[in-house]
């Protein structure tokens, strides 16, 4: 079992000065660049822009299988990450969600191959962010992020 990375950010200014937003920028310009390819190797006809943005998306990014459960105390993800080892692997951290971002240069014959991975999951109730703690083994990321106190609490009472 390996450690991934976990970063935390609270929200307002730390959220936005996260490396993590200029990656999703990045990710962004990526797709729009190889959607525009599309575009024109086909010759341009329009209405099937976005045609051309999601088979760019399919390109450039692996989108695994995942699974979220919630108990009082936490939200528990996994993520099937074949090819990625904990080193390759980033889990953000707000307060309302979990983002995972993955990437994996593996040299082949004569060429490079790079796979890249994104999943955003959006939480019902805030979470410890900084108590965020994610885990690789066996073709699988678990992440598990601790509910606020006050969630527990409340949560507690909604079931007495």
């Amino acid at each position: 079992m390996s450690k991934v990375m976990v970063h935390q950010a609270e929200g307002g200014k730390a959220a936005v000065m996260n490396p993590f937003f200029g990656k999703v920028e990045q990710a962004c310009d990526a797709v729009r660049h190889r959607a525009y390819e599309l575009c024109e190797r086909r010759g341009g006809e329009p209405g099937r822009e976005i045609e051309d943005w999601l088979e760019a998306e399919r390109e450039l990014f692996f989108v695994p299988d995942a699974e979220m459960s919630e108990s009082d105390q936490a939200f528990s993800v996994k993520i099937a990450i074949p090819g990625f080892l904990a080193r390759d692997i980033e889990v953000i951290a707000l307060p309302r969600e979990l983002v995972v971002e993955a990437k994996s240069d593996k040299l082949a014959e004569n060429a490079s191959e790079s796979k890249r991975l994104y999943r955003r999951f959006e939480l019902s109730s805030p979470i410890e962010a900084e108590k965020v703690t994610a885990t690789a083994t066996g073709g699988e990321l678990r992440i598990e992020a601790p509910k606020k106190m006050e969630q527990q609490v409340l949560a507690r009472a909604a079931t007495a």
